[in-house]
């Protein structure tokens, strides 16, 4: 169901989600209202109006814990890709110690690798996997690295410098495949039980023209805030997703680069 609505156009995913918690959480406080309604006295009032007080602060909580978890894990992800713009940059600011032919194809490697991930990768995380190009891209960049040619011990340090920062490479990217591959946080499901449970409390109360509308407008803001939590727990794809802007970057500025 998640996957369906962040796979629709940005409007319509959101539109879904906000019908879903209006529809469902007026059809809850009505039919609340008629069960209630057989049994009401003043005594059932202020007892209900405490429990949907408190319900209602436990709903907000658990939106404030599931909203804070997407941004933290969103966070990750972009300190993930910074980590591996920084590695690829030291990669090619090391190759210029080289006047080789292999550290000039390793340095195309590291183009062309950067541009895979642009236009093969990226998609492909939508998807919830890697794209094929840029893994054989990345392996060839692994093979080129080891037939670099050192003349010095200073040169083959810069080598070692240079695998270990392509093991890095390789490590940010499987970030940013269990990124693609996180779930929502369990706390949108507990929040939209609760949101529910408030609904239900809410039928203590006679449905009136003012009530209904202040309801309503309630629903679409809990509709808009789950989806804004739903988009952010899939960083590459719906309405708020991460773009390959640093990658674009990189691949001008190592364009200008001759090694």
């Amino acid at each position: 169901m998640v996957e369906y609505i962040l796979s629709l156009p940005d409007l319509l995913g959101g539109l879904i989600t906000v019908l879903f918690c209006t529809l469902s959480g007026l059809s809850v406080y009505l039919f609340s209202y008629k069960i209630i309604a057989k049994y009401q006295s003043s005594d059932l009032k202020d007892p209900a109006s405490g429990l949907f007080r408190l319900v209602g602060i436990l709903v907000s909580l658990v939106l404030s814990l599931a909203f804070g978890q997407v941004v933290v894990e969103w966070r990750d992800i972009q300190n993930a890709i910074k980590g591996e713009i920084v590695a690829i940059t030291d990669i090619s600011l090391e190759l210029q110690h080289y006047e080789t032919k292999e550290a000039q194809e390793l340095h195309d490697k590291l183009i062309d690798y950067c541009q895979a991930v642009i236009e093969d990768d990226w998609p492909a995380l939508a998807h919830d996997q890697l794209g094929k190009q840029a893994t054989r891209e990345l392996l060839q960049l692994i093979e080129g690295a080891y037939r670099i040619r050192t003349a010095s011990p200073t040169q083959e340090a810069i080598k070692s410098n240079i695998q270990a920062e392509i093991d890095r490479v390789t490590d940010f990217r499987l970030t940013r495949l269990n990124n693609a591959l996180a779930q929502p946080p369990v706390y949108v499901f507990v929040t939209i039980l609760g949101f529910l449970i408030a609904m239900a409390c809410f039928g203590v109360y006679r449905p009136q023209g003012p009530l209904i509308y202040l309801v309503t407008l309630y629903t679409i803001f809990v509709g808009i805030v789950l989806y804004l939590i739903l988009t952010l727990s899939d960083p590459f794809q719906g309405v708020i997703h991460i773009e390959p802007e640093l990658h674009e970057r990189l691949v001008q500025y190592m364009r200008t680069i001759k090694t």
